[in-house]
């Protein structure tokens, strides 16, 4: 549940940002591998932005993919296949194929970060 600590920051961050106005929409990325889960920042921002220039807010979220690179090639690997798969069955696979050059020295390398992008406000009725 450390979702609820990383919404409290977040809607910190933006009301500190917003500067009085009233903050109509939140746009947010957030990795596969990043260990968010949207559905509770959505519940938990819902929560704690009652009664704050942020109440009603409607979040967006892009979902970021899982990206893995080649530590001896560097070349990317192709994920696509798996694209719908649990994250660490996703890693399990690409470990057990390797690159295409042989090499099954791999980096995750995309698709584990939080961020805030953005977000709309108007000014205060």
């Amino acid at each position: 549940m450390h979702e609820m600590s990383v919404t409290q920051s977040l809607l910190n961050m933006i009301l500190e940002r917003a500067q009085g106005r009233r903050v109509t929409d939140v746009y947010l990325q957030v990795g596969r591998m990043s260990s968010i889960v949207p559905d509770s920042v959505e519940v938990f921002f819902d929560y704690l932005a009652r009664d704050t220039l942020a109440e009603g807010a409607q979040l967006h979220f892009e979902i970021l993919p899982l990206e893995m690179t080649c530590l001896y090639c560097g070349q990317p690997l192709a994920l696509d296949e798996w694209a719908e798969e649990r994250p660490h069955v996703i890693m399990s696979k690409a470990f057990g194929q390797g690159c295409a050059c042989g090499s099954k020295n791999l980096r995750l390398t995309g698709g584990v970060g939080f961020e805030l992008l953005s977000f709309d406000v108007k000014d205060a009725d």
